[in-house]
């Protein structure tokens, strides 16, 4: 069975907190009361009990294709529709893994990862991905460039800045 994760049991602040977090989760609670509009002990409070949900955290989000973190794909998968869950599952064991989605479409689930080399991808793809019970067929896809990744847009490059 699915677990579907809600902000529906966040009240008017908390989700007002989240928000602010999700622009940037280093912001101060000074900061953060004072977008709100509520005290600094308010948003204390709030932050702690929006934490203990196991499904929101803060953490650092690298950019994919950072030059020193390799390459970043996107692999569709075609599976037999009894192993979805235990395919997304083993899946996610994998440490260069980031994300796990089950989709609709033509893809019954999509993965995004970051590997060290295209070697390494196609190594992935050949010998482990292959050998994975339910996975019937595959489409990968390397990742050119990032414009905006976990909510956040990236700045215009160089050559960009000088076309104007």
């Amino acid at each position: 069975m699915w677990d579907f994760v809600s902000t529906n049991d966040l009240d008017e602040t908390e989700q007002a907190v989240l928000s602010q977090l999700k622009v940037d989760g280093r912001m101060s609670s000074v900061d953060i009361a004072r977008h709100v509009g509520v005290t600094e002990a308010t948003v204390r409070r709030k932050m702690a009990r929006i934490l203990e949900d196991p499904d929101i955290s803060i953490q650092a989000v690298v950019r994919p294709l950072r030059s020193d973190l390799g390459i970043a794909a996107i692999v569709g998968l075609d599976v037999d529709r009894e192993h979805i869950i235990s395919v997304a599952r083993k899946l996610s064991e994998y440490s260069f893994v980031d994300s796990v989605y089950a989709m609709t479409g033509p893809f019954d689930i999509i993965i995004q990862l970051t590997l060290p080399s295209t070697t390494a991808l196609h190594d992935f793809l050949v010998s482990e991905l292959a050998n994975v019970p339910g996975i019937k067929d595959s489409e990968s896809y390397m990742i050119g460039r990032v414009f905006k990744h976990s909510g956040r847009a990236y700045q215009r490059s160089k050559t960009e800045e000088k076309k104007g």
